[in-house]
């Protein structure tokens, strides 16, 4: 049905919805990543943003890249080696809620 569509449009409203409405955490989440993705991540920065020290919520993956050898931490930066942000994408999925992990996404 065309008519709601043209109703919404006519009515200064735009007809836009999202099927997955993110929850708090996964936006916390989704935003650290495609930080962590263009190299470097400021802690303090995040914290003040998001009111949660990304050191702590991540511990168990920073830990896991840090033990793989690809986390870098200076001071308030928490970033990734040069061979790190060559396999980004792989690395990232330790940081997915368990439910995705398993499921392929485009």
């Amino acid at each position: 049905d065309f008519q709601p569509y043209l109703s919404a449009v006519q009515s200064g409203r735009l007809p836009i919805y999202r099927a997955l409405q993110p929850t708090p955490a996964e936006l916390y989440t989704r935003e650290f990543m495609l930080q962590l993705k263009l190299g470097s991540v400021s802690a303090s920065a995040f914290t003040h943003k998001f009111g949660t020290d990304p050191r702590t919520t991540f511990a168990t993956p920073l830990s896991t890249l840090r033990e793989w050898g690809y986390l870098v931490e200076e001071g308030d930066r928490i970033g990734l080696t040069r061979d790190g942000l060559l396999q980004v994408d792989r690395l990232l999925q330790e940081f997915f809620d368990p439910k995705y992990r398993k499921g392929r996404y485009a």
